[in-house]
């Protein structure tokens, strides 16, 4: 299987799906310093470094694809209770390329994780748009103390299947 990894940060989502057997084949982050670390563990995979301009059509001809699954921890300041909760107001709120890709690219799989806060502010939109694309979806939440920290700290998790269901968006058919 194989995963774009968008927000990729240090690749903490990525190694995990690497235990399990994905593979990314190219990741997205725009800061320097997680930069740094994803090419120190994956030299030779591919960094975009903006989402806003990352394609299907770029993806396609750097030699990328097909892709099977998009892993998405999109910023959590739009939504988090620390912050001013502007949800789709905050200009970090970058769900809506998340959602331009998936339409784009079609992958099987999603996996999108983020901070508690979404649950109350933009979750609705994200699983709305997930079910628009023919995605089936389940969220759930999973505190840092279920993997022994000394704290809560809840994330929550979506985990979408296109169901062996494959949309044909331009000829409006679904084909089982």
């Amino acid at each position: 299987m194989k995963a774009l990894s968008l927000f990729s940060g240090i690749g903490g989502i990525d190694l995990a799906c690497e235990w399990a057997g994905i593979e990314t084949v190219a990741f997205c982050e725009r800061e320097p310093f997680p930069q740094k670390v994803l090419r120190k563990h994956w030299p030779h995979v591919p960094i975009y470094d903006d989402v806003c301009t990352l394609t299907k059509e770029r993806l396609d001809a750097d030699g990328i694809g097909p892709i099977d699954i998009i892993l998405s921890g999109d910023p959590c300041q739009p939504y988090s209770q620390s912050g001013e909760r502007k949800g789709e107001d905050d200009d970090r709120f970058l769900w809506p390329e998340v959602d331009r890709l998936l339409e784009t690219i079609r992958p099987r799989w999603v996996l999108r994780e983020n901070v508690a806060g979404n649950i109350t502010l933009g979750l609705d939109g994200v699983l709305a748009d997930l079910e628009r694309h023919g995605y089936t979806w389940q969220s759930f939440v999973i505190p840092s103390a279920a993997v022994g920290a000394f704290h809560r700290r809840d994330r929550v998790f979506v985990v979408a299947n296109l169901n062996s269901i494959r949309m044909n968006t331009e000829e409006h058919e679904v084909v089982e």
